[in-house]
């Protein structure tokens, strides 16, 4: 940060601390993760700070919130479901011969509906859904442009839940 830039950043910081914290709970973060998504919060923000030119600071604040609260509950969602899917698999061997058979039904439908994404949204899905890592680090572990990062996990988003409804898997 410049001199005389953490003062700012703090100083923004307090003053929209508050409306942030309460933004992430009433959109349905759990309170263990809303300490986290506030600094995501602000870190977006100040490293966005020239692009925001005009109307009010909290609404544009808002948007940030919620997209970082959105990126969360979907990431927590999908881990979940891989989650469960080990889960289910390590159970396997107590289990009904029923919940055997299921277990490795949905394992295969999810490998297959992984293996029907193309490398590059693959990968990008993995890192950022599963692995939690930023859009900035992606970009950098695969050589692409952070738009680009952006754009196939975008798509990747799409086909997985598309190829997800045709499998009958629901993540």
């Amino acid at each position: 940060m410049p001199r005389g830039a953490s003062g700012a950043f703090h100083a923004l910081y307090e003053a929209h601390f508050d409306f942030a914290w309460r933004t992430a709970r009433r959109l349905g973060l759990p309170e263990a993760d809303v300490d986290d998504a506030v600094q995501d919060t602000f870190r977006i923000a100040w490293e966005q700070l020239a692009r925001f030119s005009y109307g009010r600071f909290t609404t544009w604040l808002y948007q940030i919130v919620a997209n970082v609260v959105s990126e969360r509950l979907r990431r927590a969602k999908v881990r979940d479901f891989f989650g469960g899917l080990l889960g289910q698999t390590q159970r396997e061997e107590v289990g009904s011969l029923e919940a055997r058979v299921e277990a490795r039904h949905t394992l295969r439908a999810v490998e297959k509906l992984l293996g029907k994404l193309s490398r590059e949204k693959r990968e990008v899905f993995a890192l950022f859904e599963i692995e939690g890592l930023s859009h900035q680090e992606i970009a950098e572990l695969t050589g692409a442009k952070v738009e680009t990062v952006r754009t196939r996990l975008h798509y990747a988003r799409r086909d997985f839940e598309r190829l997800a409804d045709e499998l009958g898997v629901s993540p």
